[in-house]
Order: structure tokens, then sequence, then C-alpha cells
């Protein structure tokens, strides 16, 4: 499958034809509220051959159809990648960094990670029978250590039975999180007693074992930068109980560029003995834009990639599941400081543009659409969220830097297009 951009007066019914489908499954694929309506901007998927997003420099002198010829694609399809028109919209310059078409050859094998917080209901399992055959594993977020030592366990039964149906190995995750937020003097207490730390291992394998988890993923946040060599130690002695168990261990790393041992927050993650000590890891590479704003794209392609250079430095880059998000934020304007977000699933916002017919912007150094609309009480808001293109060019960072996949936060978001790119472009190892 590819993308392709809708423009002024494209209908579904002449771009089904340009693309011998049918407007039903253009619906089905990119999950549109109805056949009728369509906005500029919008990216949908389209049949083709399986093509994800690359970054490219654009060369002096080069136009866009001599770009599409030294690509080895065609002109419509350049124009729907890189959002440059030829006739119409913003200048192709040389120097500018857009995205281009590249064709999957060959499919790698990857391995996937979705994060669920279960609800102990009949929807945990609706969610992983819509993407079950796509995942490797399910991370239940979350068991919640406390002071003691001992575990918070969410209602997970349904979800880990529908796990074992669809041949996904479960996580525990354990956190520092105490119901509304990471708390750090939590996470200190636990690190810095060896006592309320054995007693927390002996917690964390006994309800591994009672509940059938193949692993243990550890997501401590909001830690004190002092507390960097306890976590160090914390993990790796977690690691050797975990092994000897037969199990895996992984752990949650916060997104960063350089190691700044004393930065707030980041600091206490060390990458490379972090590294060194798990079988894995889901690098977070989201949240630039947050429920707390500005508003801003919630996984940029130039953040992620510029935290994707320094990690590879220092982890093997086989350890690493990048992080993508299932969710944007919808903000009010003007911004208010203290303002607040609200969360909205991608396919969500998508509709929400075509509903309130306002065109779809493209942010070319993000590489991630965002839309402004009005309110009935003329409230202006803007959302940014991630849809088939932007998907398209972060999936293609697991080529580029040789990764060993990725993990989704968070399941229940709908986002077809991300599901049919995975499936077109990746072989999932089960395990």
């Amino acid at each position: 499958m590819r993308v392709y951009t809708v423009v002024e007066g494209d209908e579904l019914r002449l771009i089904a034809d340009r693309f011998g489908t049918t407007t039903r499954d253009l619906v089905r694929w990119n999950e549109l509220p109805g056949e009728e309506v369509l906005v500029p901007g919008l990216h949908l998927l389209v049949p083709g051959p399986a093509t994800l997003a690359q970054t490219y420099r654009v060369r002096r002198g080069e136009d866009l159809p001599q770009a599409a010829r030294r690509l080895g694609v065609t002109l419509e399809e350049l124009e729907s990648y890189s959002q440059f028109r030829q006739t119409a919209g913003p200048e192709w310059q040389a120097g500018q960094t857009v995205l281009v078409p590249r064709r999957v050859d060959q499919k790698r094998t990857i391995e996937v990670n979705g994060y669920l917080l279960p609800q102990g209901t009949a929807t945990d399992a609706r969610i992983l029978q819509d993407v079950g055959q796509q995942l490797t594993y399910l991370s239940i977020f979350s068991y919640q250590a406390r002071a003691d030592g001992s575990l918070v366990e969410p209602r997970d039964d349904m979800a880990l039975e529908a796990a074992g149906r669809y041949g996904i190995a479960p996580l525990m995750t354990v956190t520092n999180f105490d119901g509304d937020t990471f708390n750090t003097e939590l996470a200190h207490t636990i690190l810095a007693n060896g006592s309320i730390r054995r007693r927390l291992y002996d917690h964390i394998m006994r309800l591994a074992r009672a509940h059938g988890f193949r692993g243990i993923n550890v997501d401590f946040e909001h830690m004190r930068p002092t507390d960097r060599p306890l976590y160090n130690q914390f993990i790796r002695e977690l690691g050797r109980i975990v092994r000897q168990a037969g199990m895996s261990l992984s752990i949650a790393l916060g997104p960063k560029t350089r190691d700044e041992p004393m930065a707030q927050w980041m600091g206490a993650f060390d990458y490379r003995t972090l590294g060194a000590e798990v079988d894995f890891l889901m690098l977070m590479t989201y949240e630039w834009g947050w429920v707390g704003g500005p508003p801003m794209a919630v996984a940029p392609l130039n953040q992620v990639r510029a935290v994707l250079d320094y990690a590879t430095s220092v982890i093997p880059p086989q350890k690493i599941l990048m992080g993508m998000s299932l969710y944007g934020y919808d903000w009010p304007l003007p911004y208010p400081a203290g303002g607040r977000a609200s969360g909205i699933a991608n396919n969500t916002a998508q509709n929400l543009a075509i509903r309130e017919q306002v065109p779809i912007r493209w942010d070319h150094p993000s590489a991630s659409p965002f839309f402004h609309y009005r309110t009935r009480n003329l409230e202006e808001r803007v959302v940014w969220f991630d849809d088939a293109l932007s998907a398209s060019a972060k999936l293609n960072l697991v080529y580029e830097y040789n990764l060993r996949g990725v993990s989704y936060w968070v399941l229940g978001n709908s986002f077809p297009q991300n599901w049919f790119l995975l499936d077109d472009s990746f072989e999932v190892r089960k395990v």
C-alpha cells in the first residue's frame, strides 16, 4: 500500500477509480466516517507496492520531475509524499529535507510491543482481536510498586486470556506509578533500600509465575538524577532473578539526545549501562507535545531521529523498540498558561477534520499533520496527531537504524492505517 494526498476537488469515487479499488475499501483501510466528503491534506492509504517514507535532501537545480525520475517514482507519488506540488503551494528549494517514497522490496522481521491499560472487561479482548496478529508482546500497564515492596495488580485476566489466544507474549509492566503520576519519592524509597527491593523482587516473580507472564517490563519514571546508580543496580539485580526463571527483562526509557547525569527526570537513565543489562527496551519517543502543552507534534520525526542517533551510539540497535504514539492532542487557542489538552485517537482526529471540513496542514520539520477548527461556541482549537504519512516516515526508521522493532502507546486508540502499513512492510515475530 502507499499514501495518496487529497487535494481540493478530490472525490472518493474518483480516487477509487484511479487506483483500481472501491470506495468501500478506501473507507475500510482509512476508517473514514463515510464516502461523501474529504478535506485537502488528508492522507489516504491506497493500493500500490509496499511503500514507506524516507527523508531526502533536495539537490541544487533539481525540480520535482527531475527528483521523481532520479528516485524512480511518479510525479504524483513524489507530490503526495513530499507535500510539495509542481503547480501550487510552497516552493521546492535546494537544501530542504522532504519525505519521498521508498519501496519495501524485502520485508524485515521485527518485534512489536503494545502497552494496554486493561479494563478487566470484554473490551480488552476486542482490542487484541483487532491487532493481536501484529503483536509480539503485550505490556500490561501496570503493576504498581509500593513502598513496602508489594504490588497493586490491575484487572488483567481477560487481557491475558486474549493474549494467549493470539500468540502474544505478555509482559508484566512494573511501575512507580501511584494512581495519577510517577512518584519520585516512591522510586527512591524502593531503590535505596535493599530489603524493600528484595521483597519487591519476590512479589514480582510470584505474580509473574501465577499469571503466566513471559517477561518483566520495568517503567520507572521521574526518578531523582542522583538515583541513577541505584536504578542501574535495581535492573541488574532483577535481571539475574528474571533470567533464572526463563523470562525476559525489558525497560521503558525516556528520550534524550545526550547523557546529562544530573538532568531532571532523564538523568537517571544511564543508556549505556541499562542497554547492556536488559534483553531489550522500549524507547519512549513520544510526548514532546503533551497534555500540558504547548501545542506541537507528539512524536516529531526530527526529534525521534535525534534520540535514535544518540541511543544507537551506546545501545545495540537490535535491542531497541522505537516508541510510536497511537494518539494526538486537541489544544485550546490561544494556548493558556496552565492549560490542558484533550487526548484524541489518531483516527478520531482525522475524522474530526473531515467532520469540521477544515484542511489538514503539514509541518515539514516534524513530519506531522495538524489542523485548526472552531467549536460551536467559536473557541479556536488546534489538533496535532499522526496519520498514514507520518507513521510511514517513522516506520521507515526501523529499516534505517536496523532496530529490533516498535512499541505502541497505547492500545485502544484507533489508527487503522498504522496496522495496515505495519503488515505491508514487516513480518512480525511471535515468541
